[in-house]
């Protein structure tokens, strides 16, 4: 899980990737408080939550509503290191893939809800080497 924001403006994206088939589920916030991502992860999981083994965010003050998540989707939040990247290597590479939809430059708070559910529907379609090219739609 991570979070993407913009470099003026308000609006948040909230991202999650299923780390063994790349699956992406995008939502967005108002703001990036923690109880607004909260909410947004639980109401993008929900219908999974039974297939929701674990969580893995950095420590960014938005995730501090973990006890909340855990609760509600029934599963465990770790926390990689401070300043290691490397340790949520899918998210990086994700957050990277959506600034080719999302430029820093954009303000978030334009974002309508056909819009993220086009660019989800696009990332989950597209081919990944590390899958030997297939998609995680797919996957």
């Amino acid at each position: 899980m991570d979070t993407v924001r913009p470099s003026r403006g308000t609006g948040v994206l909230v991202t999650h990737v299923e780390r063994s088939s790349g699956y992406v589920r995008l939502g967005w916030s108002p703001d990036g408080t923690a109880d607004a991502v909260a909410e947004v992860i639980c109401a993008r999981l929900w219908r999974v939550r039974d297939k929701v083994l674990t969580l893995t965010c950095d420590r960014g003050s938005e995730f501090a509503q973990d006890a909340r998540i855990e609760d509600r989707l029934s599963t465990k939040v770790y926390f990689a290191d401070p300043h290691a990247p490397w340790q949520r290597g899918c998210n990086e590479n994700l957050n990277g893939l959506l600034r080719q939809y999302f430029p820093r430059s954009r303000d978030f708070s334009t974002i309508t809800a056909q819009e993220l559910q086009q660019v989800e529907h696009s990332l989950n379609n597209r081919p990944r080497k590390r899958l030997s090219y297939l998609t995680p739609a797919e996957v």
